[in-house]
């Protein structure tokens, strides 16, 4: 593996935090195996895993399908297991599902369409996770909490109000020395930063840390995640992908600067033991390109792409809920956390015109790169202009591929597609764009960007008006 030095953003002294049982350790060696789904082409999710101990990849199995919210955890004593919530179209309740060491898939039920599913927390402390969602009710966040949620039958249910309309969801470890997670949300606040309230559900007290960056409030607002420390409480960490790069923030809860990093490629960061020392780091993954940086240590390690969807226990994801496609003059005011959907980074959002064909792969005639990506294809007389590059952002504004011009005229106004010229570093066909949407933004949905006008949103494993796929 091949180490890159970079700068101290600034000083760790007494950034301790609690650590409980390794998450996705599945050989014991107290290191995390880094874990990532494939999509079949029946939108199955296969799980792997590759061990630490020996670089051996090991067959976790089949659970899951396209478009379900991740929820990986340690759910059971000893160990961690691969899980799954998904909406069921019939009842519009949410199953949650894992697979047991023996191969039983075990499901109960917790939350209904458009809730919020929060999956990987431990509220309680006792090295099991718990299971989350939230939903607003009149304009107010409302939770239901299950401690325990698979290892008990009879699992203890709390349900309180903590937050309201436009504040972002998150967990944390809030307390020093402690191994209880704090349910979070993160407003606008005073002096262009960002105001975080953080709450123990058990005890009901609530703490204020008003000094977390400005990004964390205003434009995409990444949503925050835990990067466990050994004692004390956890770092915040932040993923931003723009214009082909993606930055890696780690702050304090106090607001200090930890760690900063841009990768290159628009890809997935997760979090994870992946290192001998104390706490945890942040495993980043684009195209073939692969990497684990350390906060504490300041530094950055190669390391081999997977060759998947990399996955961890720290998942917070809506299901089914509603997008709506608003008017064409329609201004954002940012992301909403999952259920308004309209990035920051466009002034204009345009239902997709009956002259734009989105196709989730090429045609049967084609021989080349283009027979296995999405294309974005205009009919003569569409509405121009036609860049040379274009983006397909998800509902948060990150770009999940690039689309390159193929060709202006010939019959159509303008052909685009993956895989080539500038975005020949985003082969993607319609399931590997979706799945890549779902886990940066937690919905399947994106939008064709020309300049600062928006297409869609619309189903990226959905073919639109085409009659070919």
């Amino acid at each position: 593996m091949k180490k890159i030095s970079i700068a101290l953003v600034s000083c760790l002294a007494c950034m301790p935090c609690a650590m409980a049982a390794v998450p996705n350790d599945f050989d014991g060696d107290g290191i995390s195996d880094r874990t990532w789904v494939q999509i079949g082409t029946d939108k199955s999710l296969t799980w792997t895993a590759e061990l630490s101990t020996s670089q051996a990849q090991m067959a976790l199995g089949t659970l899951g399908t396209a478009g379900d919210a991740i929820t990986m955890a340690q759910w059971l004593p000893g160990g961690t297991q691969i899980g799954v919530a998904s909406l069921n179209g019939t009842t519009n309740k949410i199953e949650w599902s894992i697979r047991e060491s023996n191969g039983n898939v075990r499901t109960k039920v917790l939350g209904k369409k458009g809730d919020l599913v929060i999956s990987g927390a431990d509220f309680d402390g006792n090295g099991i996770a718990d299971a989350a969602v939230a939903r607003l009710v009149k304009k107010k966040a409302t939770w239901e909490v299950m401690l325990d949620f698979f290892a008990s039958d009879t699992p203890v249910k709390k349900t309180f109000t903590f937050g309201e309309a436009g504040d972002r969801i998150f967990y944390a470890r809030a307390e020093k020395d402690s191994a209880v997670d704090w349910i979070g949300i993160t407003r606008t606040g005073s002096n262009s930063k960002t105001l975080a309230r953080m709450m123990d559900i058990n005890s009901r007290a609530v703490k204020q840390f008003p000094r977390l960056p400005q990004l964390a409030s205003q434009g995409v607002r990444p949503r925050p995640f835990p990067v466990r420390q050994s004692a004390g409480t956890d770092l915040i960490g932040f993923s931003v992908g723009s214009g082909g790069k993606t930055s890696v923030k780690v702050f304090n809860l106090q607001g200090g600067a930890v760690f900063s990093h841009v990768f290159s490629g628009t890809g997935t960061s997760v979090v994870g033991e992946f290192l001998q020392g104390p706490g945890q780091e942040v495993a980043y993954e684009s195209g073939e390109y692969a990497a684990i940086a350390n906060p504490r240590q300041i530094d950055v390690t190669e390391t081999g792409a997977l060759g998947g969807i990399p996955v961890d226990e720290i998942n917070i994801n809506s299901l089914g809920a509603e997008v709506p496609t608003p008017a064409p003059t329609s201004t954002p005011s940012g992301d909403d956390g999952g259920t308004n959907g309209r990035p920051a980074q466009c002034s204009q959002f345009v239902s997709m015109p009956s002259t734009h064909i989105y196709k989730t792969f090429g045609s049967n005639h084609f021989s080349d790169i283009r027979r296995k990506t999405i294309g974005l294809i205009m009919k003569s007389g569409a509405q121009g202009p036609f860049p040379s590059c274009i983006d397909a952002i998800d509902t948060k504004g990150n770009v999940v591929s690039k689309l390159a011009l193929y060709a202006v005229g010939g019959g159509w106004g303008a052909r685009y597609y993956a895989g080539i010229r500038c975005a020949k570093s985003t082969p993607f066909g319609g399931a590997e764009v979706a799945s890549r949407a779902i886990q940066s933004s937690g919905s399947s949905r994106i939008y064709m960007k020309f300049g600062n006008v928006c297409y869609g949103p619309f189903e990226a494993n959905k073919c639109i008006n085409s009659s070919s796929c």
